[in-house]
């Protein structure tokens, strides 16, 4: 049924519920998995900071996000059993995530509803909302009960 899912991940605890999701299904469905990491784009930086500096906070940001999505393997031992790669893009992050649902034959997005932005919105102003509306696919969204806010 869904051969192929995308799990958007910013690293935070709604974007780890999603993928812990994603990973039921595609045990279920024998599906590959893409979990993809947005760097958000820095490039007002450039006119604060030399060509170099900049660069050097690019390539730390990079190698940092991979660092991260190999760990997920320790996080989520299931990994290890079901097909999956990782990307990390980097720009504004609804628009990398619609251009990487275009650039490949996804079935299903499954997206946390909430990320690590003080506003507890994913990504930056309901980054699931704009990917709900303008994906040509199936979308989950999933939600993560916190017993602090309620």
């Amino acid at each position: 049924m869904f051969q192929n899912i995308l799990v958007p991940i910013d690293f935070s605890e709604d974007s780890y519920y999603a993928l812990e999701h994603a990973i039921k299904l595609a045990e279920k469905f024998n599906s590959t998995l893409f979990i993809l990491h947005v760097n958000h784009d820095e490039s007002m930086l450039y006119h604060y900071l030399s060509e170099e500096e900049f660069e050097e906070i690019r390539k730390r940001a990079l190698n940092e996000a991979k660092k991260q999505l190999e760990m997920l393997n320790q996080k989520f031992p299931k990994l290890k059993d079901i097909d999956h790669n990782y990307n990390v893009r980097r720009g504004v992050p609804y628009v990398e995530i619609i251009e990487e649902i275009e650039s490949k034959p996804i079935d299903l997005v499954i997206i946390g509803s909430h990320g690590r932005t003080g506003a507890k919105r994913f990504f930056f102003g309901g980054t699931a909302e704009k990917v709900a509306r303008r994906a040509k696919t199936n979308i989950m969204i999933t939600r993560r009960y916190d017993f602090e806010e309620n």
